[in-house]
């Protein structure tokens, strides 16, 4: 079953303003100290990901780039530093390097956080030793140091703004008794899936279920055993779909699904399915199938199916002497089900 599909968010759009900041200031390192090629990388988690770079860095695999940020990763000054390349990134460095180009040189600075740990590293390529040049720009270097580090440091809140916006939407969405759609969840997912099907023009279908004896389990067994059943339902309906369809608890004892990529034959399936597998953990519950062809559109096909779902449930009496049982516990109804 599928939870949600949220379009990209905060993390996803700093991302790429980050990356587009980031490149834009390794220009300006370039005027103040011209080199072969500058790069800047951000550490996830353990690992570093190259997020911009410029000259002959822009013809290595990122890669490679990732392994150059990892080298000599031990905590650098707040100033710039340079060095010689080892003879392991003169090998990584080779095809970029010009042919008998002799010694090459690092210029390396780290980025801190607020809390003076390295979130980032910048690296840049020349074929001269650059200790004369770097010391006579070392001040504007420093200030590009500091804004690219609180370009990262932005690019950081914003992500846990995005994650912390995301638990919330699916706080909002999800019940919490169930673990599946709740009612504003599902109306968000049945919105989602029409955008989609007015670009593909794929149908859809959609299952109404209503559980029938949930009333006379609360009545009789306690509300904790109708919980229970509620769960064992949800729990049912979720694995019996496929990972592109969904499921939501629409009211007290009322479940939808929407299935994606539908049709006629495939839906009756799996509604046959739904129908088996509630059978096997002996939830008793009544099911109405619409295809979103029949009806127009899903809030339609929504309609019809709970209409047919009802005619069914109608149909259905209520159990002799109130005896009703649910999973593997007996159950004693009384009085009209749900």
């Amino acid at each position: 079953m599928s939870v949600m599909e949220e379009p990209p968010g905060f993390k996803a759009r700093a991302n790429v303003l980050a990356g587009e900041a980031l490149a834009a200031q390794l220009n300006i390192l370039q005027l103040f100290l011209p080199l072969d090629g500058w790069l800047v990388g951000w550490r996830d988690g353990d690992a570093w990901d190259t997020v911009a770079a410029r000259g002959l860095f822009a013809d290595i695999p990122e890669a490679s780039l990732a392994a150059l940020l990892e080298a000599g990763a031990q905590p650098l000054d707040d100033s710039f530093q340079w060095r010689e390349l080892t003879e392991s990134e003169s090998q990584l460095l080779a095809p970029c390097l010009p042919q008998n180009s002799g010694a090459a040189y690092l210029v390396l600075a780290a980025l801190r956080d607020a809390e003076d740990r390295i979130t980032g590293r910048i690296c840049g390529l020349s074929g001269q030793p650059p200790g004369s040049r770097l010391s006579l720009c070392i001040g504007k270097l420093q200030l590009c140091q500091a804004a690219m580090a609180a370009t990262l440091a932005l690019q950081a809140e914003l992500g846990v703004a995005d994650q912390l916006v995301i638990e919330m939407q699916r706080d909002a969405f999800i019940d919490p008794l169930t673990g599946v759609f709740n009612r504003a969840g599902w109306i968000n997912r049945l919105a989602y899936i029409d955008a989609v099907l007015a670009r593909t023009q794929e149908d859809a279908a959609i299952i109404m279920l209503d559980l029938d004896f949930l009333k006379a389990v609360n009545d009789t067994c306690g509300h904790s055993a109708g919980d229970d059943l509620l769960r064992l339902a949800a729990q049912t309906i979720s694995s019996t779909l496929r990972s592109s369809d969904s499921v939501g608890r629409l009211g007290g004892d009322e479940f939808g699904v929407v299935v994606q990529n539908a049709t006629p034959v495939g839906a009756a399936v799996l509604l046959s399915r739904l129908r088996q597998a509630l059978s096997r953990v002996g939830v008793s519950i009544s099911l109405g199938l619409a295809l979103k062809s029949e009806s127009g559109s899903l809030k339609q096909a929504m309609q019809l199916a709970d209409e047919r779902m009802y005619v069914e449930k109608r149909k259905k009496p209520i159990p002799a002497g109130g005896r009703h049982r649910f999973g593997p516990a007996p159950f004693f109804a009384g009085g009209d089900p749900a």
